[in-house]
């Protein structure tokens, strides 16, 4: 027996569902990493360079949920339809893998360098949905196509930027010495790339 993808106005819906799951659900799990990423277990002046940089891009991320939200609350109005929230499992998955993390590792230097690459992973995710969402808007036949893919369209770009801000955290100068003073300066890079 064959099954058959769901009409593209349905196909739409679900997407947007999953994403207005998904920001949601990032909002609560940016919340809990500011919060792990806040906590003082370290003074060392590397350590702090990498935890404030890391901090700083959550709360702008965090900031943009609201925004985000609305744009998607946009597109539901133009697919006629009430703003619901359907279940993203890789996005328990990750959030599941932080809290086995913080529960065995225990060398408090390696957590901002885990965080943030639970955080391109979060970004990485919400591109891919946001790229399907925005593709699927414009497979649609009707106007509503377009003023959907116009309205989530800032949100794609957006977490596009976070991204590549957080590429940056991880290329840059504060990870290179937090990995140089720490035991683990011998560690592949390719640990921190979200798309492993």
């Amino acid at each position: 027996m064959t099954t058959r993808d769901p009409p593209p106005h349905d196909a739409l819906e679900g997407e947007l569902a999953r994403l207005y799951g998904l920001e949601q659900g990032i909002d609560t799990a940016l919340e809990t990493i500011s919060n792990d990423v806040a906590i003082d277990t370290l003074d060392t002046i590397r350590e702090l360079e990498c935890r404030e940089q890391l901090q700083y891009a959550i709360d702008q991320r965090r900031a943009q949920t609201d925004d985000r939200s609305a744009r998607l609350e946009e597109a539901f109005d133009a697919l006629n339809t009430s703003p619901e929230t359907r279940p993203v499992p890789e996005l328990d998955g990750l959030v599941g893998d932080k809290e086995k993390f913080n529960n065995v590792v225990l060398n408090d230097e390696v957590r901002p360098l885990y965080y943030v690459e639970t955080m391109l992973k979060l970004e990485a995710l919400e591109c891919t949905r946001y790229e399907r969402a925005i593709s699927l808007a414009r497979s649609l036949e009707d106007d509503a196509g377009d003023t959907i893919a116009e309205a989530v369209a800032p949100n794609y770009e957006a977490a596009c930027d976070v991204q590549a801000e957080l590429e940056a955290l991880a290329d840059g100068e504060a990870v290179d010495r937090l990995l140089a003073a720490s035991q683990i300066d011998d560690a592949d890079r390719a640990s921190l790339d979200p798309y492993q």
